[in-house]
């Protein structure tokens, strides 16, 4: 039998405090990085099935659980709803998810103080300093897996204080920055004895007028937007009566219950306006916190929405590279797909003297030419699918990938026998694979050694902060895609083949790899062995020499950005 609603929730909001009673007991530490693993996963289910109910603890206040529990509830909740605002996958919004629990795992009773406005000891002081220290203290006790929180923990403090100072401090770290917001929001909303907490739109409003960081403003907006303008237990009046909202239906249609009579709730359906107080309140009502979130009134119906990213990588796989397509052929795989078409209007300018958009397709497929448009095609469509790939650090990512592109694209200029596009796709797929599958690892580092590897190069994913990724997994991904691209199984080869039996073409992908970095790290020197390979692709790609190259790299305007 299907567990109902109330009982998952009760259930997960219990395991909660359980959970925050566990930094008491030094024999459970180990088990708390996997806890709070399973309690994320947890928030971010219930929260994808059953929105609402998550939702309203941000106005109902649980007086059954300790100021702490229900702030750190909150702050769950905060972070479930920004990460789905954005659309992040469930490795992500776990991880956030969970380092929002660990966050204050050993600070309960300050907690619990500040909640009833007691003033802190200087115990108090040099614990609440240290709060994240000691946190990440105890999740290292689990190994190398729980290093990504006590990553993100390492930060957090700064990013908050960031976010309300002025003048402007860079933050380079999406992540960091979304849990330094639900932070902050949790701390101003939650119920405390003094009830000088706010609503989450209050709350809101205040850090979007005071932070000075446009990554913050752009999660604060989606957030808006996303929880709507009315919030699930919510105190509202309707017709002289004091009710409490709980959801909008499909209709337009907002679903009330009066609380006038304890015993029994009366449920109301109505298309009208009224005031609010989304001020979260001391809710002992148990039907109210719970049991109403079973009804068929609220229930939430998966949203049927196209799968964007999927289509993108169905049409990919579709357009091969050694086919020769008619016009029709090319008409009938992007009918389907009008803003790929658009794109390709605009990819194909370089080739059009005047630097042009094509008008639509056809003139499109005239300007360059039936054997380089699939080719193109596939550029785009990759573009376009990492595009829609969102991740905190999507713009570096970018950034990165298109600096890649165009140092292969210089490097290979000067040859007229192959298709920088048919080069340079398997860079695409690469980035691609790191966004879907190595998403909490992606950072602003290049994780290149000092010391060179004598076996093997450098991986690509080193330059997107990724130390290694699962080799086979990788292979499977980019040869489903690219299956007829023979630069791909050149990449992936030059990853894993031994210096001393590499081709010319897995030389090309190592070449792109000591010019990133030239680029990315100028200050590592080069090995004897790596000017001797670039120098040997320089002249094989009819460079006239190194410095020659060079004043052409430099033209290009690429840079270390952080």
């Amino acid at each position: 039998m299907e567990e109902t609603v109330s009982t998952t929730l009760e259930q997960l909001l219990s395991n909660t405090q359980l959970f925050l009673g566990t930094y008491s007991n030094k024999k459970k530490w180990t088990a708390i990085y996997p806890m709070a693993n399973k309690l994320a996963e947890q928030y971010r289910t219930l929260y994808a099935e059953q929105p609402h109910a998550l939702q309203a603890r941000l106005t109902l206040y649980n007086p059954n659980y300790s100021y702490a529990t229900n702030l750190v509830i909150a702050q769950c909740v905060v972070t479930a709803a920004l990460c789905k605002s954005q659309s992040y996958d469930s490795k992500l919004s776990e991880l956030y998810i969970s380092t929002a629990l660990i966050e204050h795992l050993c600070v309960g009773a300050q907690l619990n103080k500040l909640g009833n406005q007691d003033e802190f000891t200087d115990t108090d002081k040099h614990i609440w300093k240290m709060r994240h220290k000691l946190a990440a203290k105890i999740m290292l006790t689990a190994g190398e897996p729980a290093q990504h929180v006590a990553q993100l923990l390492a930060k957090l403090n700064k990013y908050k204080q960031a976010l309300v100072s002025t003048p402007k401090i860079m933050l380079y770290d999406g992540g960091i920055t979304l849990l330094a917001i639900a932070n902050i929001i949790a701390m101003n909303i939650s119920n405390n004895s003094q009830n000088k907490h706010m609503s989450i739109y209050k709350a809101l409003s205040d850090l979007y007028i005071r932070t000075p960081n446009l990554f913050a403003l752009e999660l604060i907006k989606s957030l808006v937007s996303h929880l709507g303008p009315l919030l699930p237990g919510s105190r509202v009046n309707y017709a002289d009566q004091s009710m409490i909202y709980l959801a909008t239906d499909p209709q337009g249609k907002h679903v009330l219950i009066s609380t006038e009579n304890p015993k029994k709730l009366v449920w109301y359906k109505v298309k009208a306006s009224f005031s609010d107080n989304a001020k979260q309140w001391s809710c002992v009502n148990k039907s109210i916190s719970f049991t109403v979130f079973n009804s068929e009134h609220i229930k939430t119906k998966s949203p049927s929405f196209e799968n964007k990213a999927q289509e993108l990588l169905n049409l990919i796989s579709h357009i091969k590279l050694q086919h020769e397509y008619s016009y029709k052929g090319l008409s009938q795989l992007m009918a389907a797909h009008p803003l790929v078409v658009a794109n390709l209007c605009e990819a194909v300018k370089p080739y059009n003297k005047e630097y042009q958009a094509a008008k639509d397709l056809k003139h499109s497929l005239s300007m360059v030419g039936y054997y380089n448009a699939p080719a193109i095609i596939q550029r785009v469509v990759f573009e376009q699918l990492v595009n829609v790939t969102p991740h905190p650090l999507h713009a570096y990512i970018v950034n990165r990938l298109n600096a890649l592109v165009k140092i292969m694209a210089l490097l290979v200029s000067k040859n007229k026998h192959d298709q920088f596009e048919h080069i340079t796709l398997p860079l695409y797929a690469y980035t691609h694979f790191l966004l879907t599958q190595c998403s909490k690892l992606l950072s602003r580092k290049t994780l290149i050694d000092s010391t060179p590897n004598k076996i093997l190069s450098a991986p690509i994913c080193s330059f997107f902060g990724v130390k290694e990724v699962n080799s086979d997994a990788l292979t499977q991904q980019l040869t489903h895609l690219l299956s007829d691209n023979p630069w791909t199984m050149a990449l992936l080869e030059a990853e894993q083949t031994p210096k001393k039996h590499l081709t010319n073409s897995h030389k090309l992908w190592v070449s792109l790899k000591i010019l990133a970095q030239i680029v990315f790290k100028p200050d590592l020197e080069m090995s004897a062995w790596q000017k001797q390979t670039l120098n040997e692709q320089l002249k094989i790609q009819k460079w006239h020499d190194e410095t020659d190259f060079n004043q052409h790299l430099a033209a290009l305007g690429i840079f270390n950005s952080i």
